[in-house]
């Protein structure tokens, strides 16, 4: 049975991208627990697809998270594309995973990458840290410390003892509740997990769990 939360015809949906990324937002900002919302949606996809179908997504990005309705329940797109694709075709897309912000560092370090559970896992790490900062995963990040990718700039905050500049701005009237906050944190935390060296990364299932428990 075709899971709710994978897409696999058009409709009139709107992409996660076109909500979250400046300066082409639709809408009001997206609220903190609308946020979560979509965050446990992707992640109940991505659960489905790595056990229930036993297949990687293969090319997670915020363009292949699709909102539907009022209730903006989110959708996995343009999955397992890989499976059809030639080897150079597969490296190609790989590659422009890479140019995004969402690329594996295995993947880059392989001469015939073909995407995994694992690499599925980095992507949506990438993504969590875009719902949480509002920043695009392929933005070059500048401070007086030079200038880093999103998933580096989020690292040095964390380290620094600045996590809540890991926060988006819009989300400032959620900041004010510690619930809010502490759900906020309780997410960095999965993100950065997910964004650890393939050794290190948890599975999807793990994911899912620990973020439909925030």
């Amino acid at each position: 049975m075709r899971n709710s939360s994978c897409q696999t015809m058009f409709r009139p949906e709107v992409w996660l991208a076109f909500c979250m990324v400046r300066p082409g937002r639709r809408g009001p900002p997206l609220t903190w627990a609308q946020r979560l919302k979509i965050a446990v949606d992707v992640a109940r996809g991505l659960n489905y697809l790595h056990f229930d179908r036993a297949m990687p997504h293969g090319n997670l990005k915020a363009t292949n998270i699709l909102l539907d309705g009022l209730d903006l329940n989110a959708r996995v797109a343009d999955y397992c594309l890989h499976r059809l694709m030639t080897q150079a075709g597969v490296v190609e897309q790989i590659v422009d995973l890479g140019a995004l912000g969402y690329r594996a560092p295995e993947l880059a370090a392989s001469k015939k990458p073909s995407p995994s559970f694992k690499s599925d896992v980095y992507a949506f790490g990438v993504a969590l840290l875009e719902l949480l900062t509002g920043r695009c995963a392929g933005d070059v990040i500048t401070g007086s410390e030079g200038g880093f990718d999103l998933t580096d700039w989020v690292r040095l905050r964390v380290a620094e003892g600045q996590e809540s500049e890991c926060f988006d701005p819009a989300m400032a009237s959620d900041s004010e509740n510690p619930q809010g906050v502490k759900g906020m944190k309780e997410v960095l935390g999965i993100a950065l997990r997910c964004i650890r060296p393939v050794s290190e990364r948890p599975g999807i299932k793990s994911v899912y769990e620990d973020l439909s428990s925030i």
